[in-house]
């Protein structure tokens, strides 16, 4: 028996000009001087050119190359443009493939990218069946490969492309030819059995394929039939009657097997029966053999199966005698399926990857918003890989910084080095106590050449500023009460302010004291090492400890340098991962994931990631690496200190060991509580300052105006305006109000005076009575400690409206109340809103 496959035709198509449709989109875009940085017309002409061919007089296979690349091209375009494909402002014409006169010239015209694509399909599916015709005669694996790809294009067609306007791809016609394709395929298979040499063992399984190639070209006789105008669906004329010859044959041929294998099974009633169906199907396929007579042996195939069935009667009559059922089910025969299709996008997969760099470049300007969106996500993913990374570097190399600085290792190695290559095998010296020693050293001197080192002092002459401003005010008449009652508000929250930063350092004024002489802090200090042991015999030490602590010491250094080593590794493999992460895109692959819901979307994400992983995993290493080494620092020099000393320390040398410790505490504390102080305390007297000149500059001037009073009879002066402690302030300097009519008709003068007040920092009207913002602790300026920076609140502007002035104040009691608890010197960085206009109004 010799196979016979339907001839499928291609689909005709119009000239298509690529370069304009991709032009005008891109300027549509990118706008006229733009576009042409996304537009490549090479890469253009090259589609056109591979239009042409794919459309063009090839042999099969080369035919089917060129289109399934430019069915790929197609299919990258359609994943940046989806269904906006009508942008291209393109005619897509396709002519239907002529099967009868009546589809002759038949053509449709469409602007979606969808068409283009069914169209190119199709030619493909088509073009796979013709591959399948040309090489039936040299291999039938090379056939049914073809065909089971055509099947896969012909069932991928059918489910994705509906409603098209052209008869061949309408949903239920590329169905049929899906099914018509899997039945030839299925038949090809089973011929190559049939041709070959069979043994009873394979009868089963040739009625079982028989019976699947039946059961799919009666899905295919089912599309054929008859409409009531006795008009063919689709197709050629013929196709019905072959289809329907292969029907009956290949059911028969099925119902032959099975009665071979029951009687094998010696069953002689039923293969009796069967053999009367395989004879009943058989002639039922004459009447339709007229297009098969040249492959199929209907009569030689007739009349083996007339004899079997005489020997099988004749069988059971003289030998069996079974009973022949009257009637049997052919369904009973079970069907296997030998044709497993790849999906689609696996056939197409190749394709897609090799003309994915030039899509990239043809495309480029090409791309869906929903894909930024997504490689948004994707970046923020990436972004937290590099934070974790980057926070367990910098957590890393603190360790690695601390460990360094806290045992001060390079110089404790060096020493310790000396020490034991000049034979000094056995040491008292503490290496903590000498480094103690320097500290204290450099508190001394800190101290000492600090003008505020005396506490006491200093505190008098605050106490002194003090009580000369409260002598001077009393000069002040009774109508100048509101500007007295803002000075000594601003004098009591300047008091409380002080009074917290004297506070701090009060209680250590016997250590400052000690710091302040040389000469008691270090007899101070020496009292605890006075006690210490007397050096031991030299009769007791063991010369032979030198070489061990030697090769300790080099051990430590080694590893010293590992960490060195470990560190710069480290930073380098951050480094390169933090490049990696930046060069790293992904919108290919998210263009060719474009459909995937959110959680198919992260898997491929965590897939990407994984890239990343050896960079980490040497992160981590370095990291674990690092701790093991510090620990094994750490017990090495422990070691050294143990074989170096003569004998472990008494309980009294501990006890002496812990006081000097917590001398040393204490005097550490003294030192950064003065550090604060000595920061902080210039700003007080600086305020004090300013407040006591501005007094005095006060009384001047009422002084002046009483005196201007007495000697202007007629037209007496105007009274002193109040102190404005609410004008808005912008910098340093207050603004003055646009309704004030001393800044209408009088010019400012007296520009020194007005700039010492404007450079007075105090609280405004709002604070009266109540202690002013806490200004930042200046502590970082000193070398002991590091406290950031801060600044108050803004001051609010002036409030006209009375019912709003009791609320503002309480809320400014209460802020400052609350600041004032966090730091005592916030006072001295609140900016001057004493207000111009008095002193430009009587600077004459």
């Amino acid at each position: 028996m010799k196979p016979y496959l339907v001839e499928l035709k291609l689909k005709d198509t119009e000239k298509l000009d690529w370069k304009n449709g991709l032009s005008s989109y891109l300027k549509k875009s990118y706008g006229s001087s733009q576009w042409k940085t996304f537009y490549d017309e090479k890469a253009t002409s090259d589609l056109d050119h591979l239009r042409n061919n794919a459309n063009g007089e090839l042999a099969p296979d080369s035919l089917s190359e060129q289109n399934l690349k430019y069915y790929s091209f197609l299919e990258q375009l359609y994943l940046r443009l989806g269904s906006k494909g009508s942008r291209l402002k393109l005619d897509f014409t396709w002519y239907d493939a002529e099967y009868s006169s009546a589809q002759k010239g038949l053509k449709y015209s469409q602007h979606t990218l969808a068409f283009e694509k069914s169209c190119t399909l199709f030619n493909i599916a088509v073009i796979f069946t013709q591959i399948a015709r040309e090489k039936i005669n040299d291999d039938y694996k090379i056939s049914i490969a073809n065909l089971t790809k055509a099947y896969s294009c012909f069932e991928f067609l059918s489910e994705n492309f509906l409603n098209s306007p052209s008869v061949d791809l309408q949903s239920e016609n590329t169905r049929f030819l899906a099914n018509l394709c899997h039945a030839e395929a299925q038949e090809l298979f089973l011929l190559k059995l049939l041709n070959g040499q069979l043994s009873p063992k394979q009868y089963t399984l040739i009625s079982k394929l028989a019976r699947t190639t039946c059961n799919l070209y009666q899905k295919c006789h089912d599309f054929t039939k008859d409409t009531g105008s006795e008009l063919l669906t689709y197709g050629e004329p013929k196709w019905k009657t072959i289809v329907t010859c292969k029907l009956h044959f290949y059911e028969s041929l099925s119902a032959y097997y099975h009665g071979l294998h029951l009687e094998d099974e010696n069953c002689i009633g039923e293969a009796i029966a069967f053999l009367n169906i395989s004879v009943q199907e058989l002639i039922s396929s004459l009447p339709f053999k007229t297009w098969l007579l040249e492959f199929f042996d209907f009569d030689g195939f007739k009349e083996t199966l007339e004899k079997k069935l005489k020997e099988l009667i004749k069988d059971n009559d003289y030998i069996y005698h079974e009973s022949v059922p009257p009637v049997v089910q052919i369904d009973s025969i079970k069907s296997l399926d030998a044709i497993k299709p790849l999906s689609w996008e696996k056939v197409l997969e190749p394709y897609m990857e090799e003309v994915g760099d030039k899509c990239d470049a043809l495309y480029k300007g090409i791309i869906p918003l929903d894909v930024y969106e997504k490689e948004s996500i994707y970046s923020e993913e990436k972004a937290t890989l590099l934070r974790k990374e980057v926070e367990e570097t910098e957590t890393a190399n603190l360790e690695y910084s601390s460990f360094i600085e806290f045992t001060n290792l390079p110089r404790l190695l060096s020493d310790l080095q000396k020490q034991f290559n000049a034979g000094n095998i056995v040491s008292n010296t503490d290496t903590q106590v000498q480094l103690m020693r320097d500290q204290i050293q450099a508190w001394c001197k800190f101290v000492q050449t600090n003008e505020f080192r005396n506490i006491e002092e200093q505190m008098n002459k605050t106490v002194l500023k003090r009580k000369q401003i409260l002598d001077i005010l009393p000069a002040l008449p009774t109508d100048q009460k509101e500007n007295v009652t803002k000075l000594k508000s601003s004098l009591i929250a300047a008091s409380n302010s002080d009074e917290k930063l004297f506070a701090c350092v009060k209680p250590h004024i016997a250590e400052l004291n000690l710091l302040n002489d040389s000469g008691k802090v270090w007899r101070k200090f020496e009292e605890f090492n006075n006690n210490s042991p007397a050096q031991p015999s030299l009769l007791d030490i063991d010369d032979t400890k030198n070489d061990k602590i030697l090769d300790l010491l080099k051990q430590v250094k080694g590893y010293a340098e590992d960490l060195r080593t470990l560190k710069e590794e480290r930073s380098r493999n951050l480094s390169e991962l933090r490049d990696e992460i930046n060069n790293d895109d992904i919108t290919k692959l998210l263009i060719l994931n474009k459909g995937k819901s959110d959680v198919e979307l992260k898997k491929v994400f965590e897939t990407e990631l994984e890239k990343f992983e050896p960079l980490s995993t040497r992160i981590e290493a370095t990291i674990y690496k690092q701790s093991c080494i510090i620990d094994e620092i750490k017990a090495k020099l422990d070691e050294i200190f143990h074989i170096s000393n003569f004998k472990d320390k008494s309980s009294k040398e501990e006890e002496f060991s812990n006081d000097r410790k917590v001398f040393f505490d204490s005097l550490q504390d003294a030192v950064k509580a003065f550090g604060v102080f000595a920061s902080d305390l210039p700003k007080g007297v600086e305020f004090y300052d300013s407040l006591l000149n501005m007094s005095r500059d006060l009384v001047e001037r009422v002084r002046t105006a009483k005196q201007h009073e007495t000697l202007t009879t007629n037209s007496p002066a105007p009274p002193l305006p109040p102190l404005d402690f609410r004008a808005p302030v912008v910098g340093d300097r207050p603004l003055l109000p646009q309704n004030s009519a001393a800044s209408q008709s009088q010019p400012q003068q007296g520009f020194n005076l007005e700039a010492r007040f404007r450079n007075l920092k105090v609280s405004s009207s709002n604070d009266l009575l109540q202690g002013p913002n806490i200004p930042p602790r200046t502590y970082e300026s000193s070398p002991y400690a590091a406290i950031p920076n801060t600044t108050g609140p803004p001051i609010p502007p002036k409030q006209s409206q009375e019912d709003l002035y009791d609320v503002r104040r309480r809320r400014a009691v209460e802020n400052e109340e609350r600041e004032l608890q966090e730091n005592p010197t916030s006072f001295y960085n609140r900016p001057s809103v004493f207000d111009e206009n008095m002193y430009s109004k009587y600077s004459n």
